[in-house]
């Protein structure tokens, strides 16, 4: 995907530095949901943090990429389907705790890959399923 290239390798510097201070916080991917659109970041928390914990560190990173603001989406929050797809296809930014992030990949792939026959089963059923009367 290239996502590393939505920043610069100054504003990386940076945004690494900061992550750094942050014990709490695993890794930081970037990602794109939707093709031709800004990167968004996803980060591994390995404990909650507090909505003013999270708002400050949200604040610390938009400044340190010289934005004004930047949303911080929550891995272990997200839908499986899109938490692989983060994974697979985002990059990784920062990466603290390597274990962590490990472990977390991990336990990623093995539920898409037990559930992953079951959502393929169910989006061919819709697709190609029979009109019902009242459509």
């Amino acid at each position: 995907m290239g996502s590393v290239r939505c920043f610069t390798e100054t504003d990386l510097t940076q945004l690494r530095r900061v992550c750094q201070e942050e014990p709490r916080l695993a890794a930081l991917y970037a990602f794109a949901l939707r093709r031709g659109r800004d990167c968004d970041l996803a980060a591994l928390f390995t404990e909650k943090l507090t909505w003013p914990q999270r708002l400050d560190l949200e604040l610390t990173i938009a400044r340190a990429l010289n934005l004004e603001g930047v949303e911080l989406m929550d891995l272990r929050r997200m839908p499986l389907v899109t938490r692989f797809d983060v994974i697979n296809r985002g990059e990784p930014i920062y990466v603290g705790q390597p274990e962590a992030l490990a472990v977390f990949i991990e336990e990623t792939i093995v539920r898409y890959s037990s559930f992953y026959p079951l959502l393929e089963a169910l989006y061919w059923k819709v697709e190609t399923g029979p009109l019902t009367n009242d459509q």
